[in-house]
């Protein structure tokens, strides 16, 4: 990276340490006492070196200040910086001098003190610039929906405001509004046109969601960036530690990441607030509440509704292509009359000129008259009114969608499953789809993976709209749609898991309607598919779910089961999380539930899982106690199955003891079993415990042979 030194030459001291430093980190520094010759036309060699560095780091001191050559400098690096709309300048303070205006908005990097010290500091801000490769013409991080608000009208204000509340230092700004001001497209335009101010974009959806759902989604968009640079794979973090690292890794770089469309929760608390990184990173949110804690009012903006001017150029920006812009400009005062009767509301505004759009046969005053927006004609500010009547002038088809859409979960929902519940065909499902993204009622997340959205008070009105019957039968379509699926989890679950965080609210409903072997079932295969996939938060969720639901339950030996089974699992999650104390506290639970309920299978079971946590904490003796009271209960009822895993612990110990032979019979006992049921990943695990044992006894003959096993299962397994 060339870096162009701008500087008094009254600092030449100064300058020239830290273009050593430089030289000596891999950067080329560009100084007009050294690389201008004599002979050469100055000002020409100083315009030359602006132009072929990739940056500029602006020497600030009161010498720096009264220099004439300085201030052509800078400004010019400014310029270049507007026009190319990437960070060009970095502006060091040298000696303690007032900045001028244009100067005065940034950070520096301060070395009054300690020029060491802000040497150090300039070597690290200009390394953080080079790991961003923003000067070779490649991409940063960019994570935003796919949908690019190309119809976006006026706004300017707002746009002004935001970029300079974000893009000159990192701090947080609030967008506020009624529902359908536009928060959410003005969010998304400003990140959208402000990428090349960043070296981050991060556009997250926030909802109603916790926020551990959300962390899951943000970790999952930048899962690959934080592998290759931290080499971390963070879906397998708990979630606290997996919030931390998106933080780490956000603060890193000079970030954007929008929180849009942000809830408090039940208490009126704002739990997304977690989510803000800190120094190094902007946030910019969007909420209908007109203010969150620790934003001041001076970095908060409410949205208002449209002007004429905004109304009027959209309109032109829909209709002109269909009616042309003479009709259009002739229809003016028309279309703002129906404009002002939805109150200049933006989203109101857009979806009416979506429909008109779409009546390319008749004449656009008739086509005005006929929008039904009856409920709003009076002039009442409802918006749920302007909602009722946006799903209203859909088609039976789009509406049937819409209704399906809306029992499935808010945050981002599966178009296959929704066409299901309303009993769509695919063609006709994206069809509905496209006529709905088209009309501004559905939101695309991902295209690719056919996941869409819904607003939250759109979604309360097709909810209300279903009156309780309606939306208790669409409740059980949306419950055996899913069970239907995830009955066969193990070979579909890539489209489970499109799915599975609709067990959450699906087995609420079943409980509700005292189903509850239909939810237990449920939420069984959730549970399998979110260990199986590492979607480990949401399968501990199904579980704390599953234990929260039948709490409330009289005392029966049902109950009992369901909490036992319940216990049992999360343990095994916060096992895989170390936190092994309170996985350990989980198991002696649904090991007092065992013993009540006299459920022998259960206790086995429970004592295998406690000795794994014992060998962790390198308790072996007590460990092998309870292997072997496993073993007992196993060869009691004929559970080979858990024998098989009983000599398995057990042959584990030994081994860690060195005691070999005792360890080789028991593993010899296990492969006996897995052969007997034919549990390949048993056999494979057995081979692969015996061939260790004989290579330590330098039998490596017949520990390859093993090997080779071991080696065919897995790729029997893998054609399969």
């Amino acid at each position: 990276m060339k870096v162009f030194l701008s500087h008094s030459t009254k600092d030449a001291a100064f300058v020239e340490k830290l273009a050593t430093a430089m030289t000596a980190n891999g950067f080329e520094p560009w100084r007009c006492e050294v690389d201008i010759e004599k002979s050469a036309n100055f000002v020409a060699e100083i315009s030359k070196g602006l132009k072929q560095s990739d940056l500029t780091l602006l020497v600030w001191s009161p010498d720096a200040a009264n220099s004439v050559w300085t201030e052509e400098e800078w400004t010019a690096v400014l310029k270049q910086q507007v026009e190319q709309s990437r960070i060009r300048l970095g502006l060091i303070m040298l000696r303690k001098h007032d900045l001028p205006p244009l100067l005065d908005t940034r950070n520096y990097i301060d070395a009054t003190r300690d020029p060491d010290k802000g040497i150090r500091d300039s070597l690290e801000w200009l390394d953080l610039r080079r790991k961003a490769q923003r000067f070779s013409g490649l991409t940063a991080p960019v994570f935003l929906p796919e949908y690019r608000p190309e119809d976006f009208v006026g706004r300017t204000v707002y746009l002004e405001k935001l970029s300079n509340a974000l893009t000159w230092q990192p701090r947080a700004f609030l967008l506020y509004g009624e529902p359908g001001a536009g928060k959410s497209t003005l969010a998304l335009r400003f990140a959208w046109d402000s990428q090349k101010e960043f070296d981050a974009v991060i556009f997250q959806t926030c909802g109603q969601r916790s926020v551990e759902t959300v962390t899951g989604e943000l970790s999952g968009k930048l899962k690959e960036q934080i592998k290759k640079q931290l080499d971390v794979d963070v879906l397998k973090l708990p979630p606290d530690e997996k919030l931390a690292v998106v933080k780490d890794w956000l603060r890193a770089r000079r970030s954007l990441l929008v929180l849009d469309d942000v809830w408090s929760n039940d208490k009126g608390m704002f739990d997304v607030k977690q989510l803000e990184p800190g120094p190094g990173c902007s946030v910019l949110y969007t909420s209908r509440r007109q203010a969150l804690p620790g934003i001041a009012s001076s970095q908060s903006s409410k949205v208002e509704k449209f002007t004429d001017a905004e109304a009027e150029e959209l309109f032109h920006t829909y209709l002109d292509s269909v009616f042309g812009n003479e009709v259009v400009t002739n229809q003016r005062d028309a279309l703002l009359g129906f404009a002002r009767r939805v109150e200049m509301l933006p989203i109101a505004v857009a979806v009416g000129a979506s429909l008109l759009r779409e009546k390319a046969a008749t004449k656009l005053d008739k086509a005005v008259l006929r929008l039904r927006l009856d409920a709003l004609s009076d002039g009442a500010k409802d918006v749920n009114a302007l909602f009722r009547t946006a799903i209203e002038s859909q088609l039976v088809r789009e509406q049937e969608l819409l209704a399906a859409c809306a029992v499935c979960v808010q945050g981002g929902f599966w178009l296959p499953l929704a066409a299901q519940i309303a009993e769509l065909s695919e063609d006709d499902a994206e069809d509905a789809a496209d006529r709905l993204a088209n009309s501004s009622l559905l939101r695309v997340v991902d295209r690719d993976r056919q996941r869409f959205q819904l607003h939250a008070l759109l979604r309360d009105q097709l909810r209300k709209r279903l009156a309780a019957d309606g939306l208790t039968a669409m409740q059980e379509r949306h419950a055996a749609a899913l069970e239907q699926l995830f009955k066969d989890w193990e070979t579909r679950w890539g489209d489970c898991r499109e799915c599975l965080e609709e067990i959450v609210s699906t087995a609420s409903f079943l409980c509700e309607q005292a189903e509850h072997e239909r939810e237990w079932q449920l939420n069984q295969w959730g549970y399998s598919l979110g260990r199986r996939i590492g979607e480990l938060n949401l399968a501990l969720r199904i579980m704390q779910q599953e234990e929260s639901l039948w709490a409330g339950h009289e005392e029966s030996a049902t109950k009992s089961r369901r909490m036992m089974r319940s216990y049992g699992n999360q343990a095994l999650i916060l096992k895989s999380w170390g936190q092994l104390e309170k996985a350990m506290g989980l198991h002696k639970r649904a090991e007092a539930l065992c013993l009540e309920l006299g459920d022998k299978n259960g206790l086995g079971t429970s004592y295998g899982n406690q000795a794994l946590i014992l060998r962790a904490w390198g308790r072996l003796e007590d460990a092998l106690a309870l292997y072997k009271k496993q073993e007992a209960i196993c060869l009691e009822l004929g559970n080979k199955k858990g024998l098989s895993k009983s000599y398995l612990g057990q042959g584990s110990v030994m081994k860690q003891w060195d005691r070999l032979d005792e360890a080789m019979r028991l593993y010899k006992k296990e492969e006996a079993i897995c052969s007997e049921l034919g549990d390949r990943y048993g056999l494979q695990r057995s081979y692969g415990n015996q061939a260790q044992i004989l290579k330590a006894w330098g039998r490596l003959e017949e520990a390859l042979a093993l090997l080779k096993k071991k080696e065919v299962i897995g790729l029997g397994v893998c054609r399969e």
